[in-house]
């Protein structure tokens, strides 16, 4: 595919267009710099009539590229370069239809994401409009930003040249040499597309998901009576899933026979130890956060007590509560945890703190009414 004149690149952030000799004193700016010229093989420039020179006889030749950032001041000020070297216009003894990719930006520019972005619009051009078949790139040791741009849009380590010279700068150095073909490239758009259409379609759907996303998805809890009942009542009347550990046999202090609370609440799982000990670790240990609903504070040397001290041998975010004074509290506790958590509801069983269940329930069903009215 011969090489041709080139027009005018755009993506997201960047325009890329042919030189102009009025882009000499932006290019003596950036290219003077000794920490971009070498590292990309060639000298700093020394003048601004070198730089003048450079644009004439070297950068205007066809798919030559000026960088521009778009809505930046100065307004349409080149800022690196980028280009295509067809067929025997590289040194890389490669096929017609292939090109050896270069590329450098401004120091102050380094690590913005704009290298990655104006490399895919170029290949973009080169696999689609100028049909090539292979596009090669390389960088010389130890120019990291580099091999970090090749890797993140696609170019495949192919080989490496030892002690390959460079004739401007005088010296040899370790080369690493990488590559990517059209077919690979088309494969990509595929599986990841990066146009910006399908990009566009991408964020709207993100932010569609994010918008229906419940701050509370399950409610879970033990089952005993009390604090743990009210919650799986709240979470059922506001259609919100259950889930619980509970003892083996569903054990409860009102269902003491299998299959206990399961019977009326089959989404829990039976536990393997007898007791409440180790259900109250697990329902813990497999929530985001626990909410404890104590209306009367926290009994020493109780399940309750014991919830807490979990939660923080666990290290998760643990809120006690004594009823509805505190709600606006807890809300806000809750949504610092984040979004799709499963919340367990521990408290004291009913037979020592009477009328924990309701309190449990009108707490949690608030919660989750008001989280329903947000989405």
């Amino acid at each position: 595919m011969p090489a041709s004149w080139p027009r005018t690149l755009e993506s997201d952030r960047l325009i890329l267009r042919p030189w102009r000799e009025t882009d000499a004193e932006a290019l003596f700016a950036y290219a003077s710099d000794p920490d971009v010229g070498p590292a990309a093989g060639w000298m700093p420039h020394a003048s601004l009539e070198e730089s003048t020179r450079i644009i004439r006889d070297i950068l205007s030749v066809p798919e030559s590229f000026a960088i521009v950032i778009k809505d930046r001041e100065p307004a349409d000020e080149a800022v690196g370069a980028i280009s295509l070297k067809i067929g025997t216009a590289s040194d890389l003894a490669i096929g017609s239809d292939e090109a050896e990719l270069g590329y450098w930006i401004a120091k102050p520019l380094w690590g913005r994401g704009y290298m990655p972005e104006a490399v895919r619009a170029v290949m973009e051009h080169a696999f689609r409009d100028l049909r090539l078949s292979r596009i090669w790139g390389g960088y010389y040791e130890p120019n990291e930003q580099s091999r970090r741009v090749m890797e993140k849009t696609g170019l495949a380590h192919d080989r490496i040249i030892r002690n390959r010279p460079r004739t401007i700068m005088g010296d040899a150095v370790t080369a690493h040499v990488a590559k990517i073909t059209r077919e690979q490239w088309e494969m990509a758009q595929r599986s990841d597309p990066t146009d910006a259409a399908t990009v566009a379609a991408q964020q709207r759907e993100a932010r569609a998901i994010g918008a229906s996303l419940a701050r509370i998805a399950f409610i879970r809890s033990g089952g005993q009576t009390g604090a743990d009942r009210g919650g799986l009542d709240a979470a059922r009347e506001a259609g919100i899933p259950i889930c619980g550990w509970c003892p083996p046999g569903g054990l409860a202090e009102d269902m003491p026979d299998p299959p206990g609370l399961l019977a009326a609440y089959p989404e829990l799982k039976e536990g393997f130890t007898d007791g409440y000990v180790e259900r109250t670790a697990w329902n813990v240990r497999d929530s985001h956060a626990t909410l404890i609903i104590a209306p009367a504070g926290i009994e020493p040397e109780s399940g309750t007590e014991m919830t807490v001290q979990f939660a923080e041998r666990y290290g998760r975010p643990c809120k006690i509560v004594r009823g509805m004074d505190e709600f606006a509290e807890a809300r806000t506790w809750i949504g610092q945890v984040g979004f799709g958590i499963t919340l367990n509801i521990a408290g004291p069983r009913e037979s020592k703190v009477p009328g924990t269940r309701l309190i449990a329930k009108e707490f949690v069903g608030e919660l989750l009414r008001l989280e329903a009215g947000l989405r």
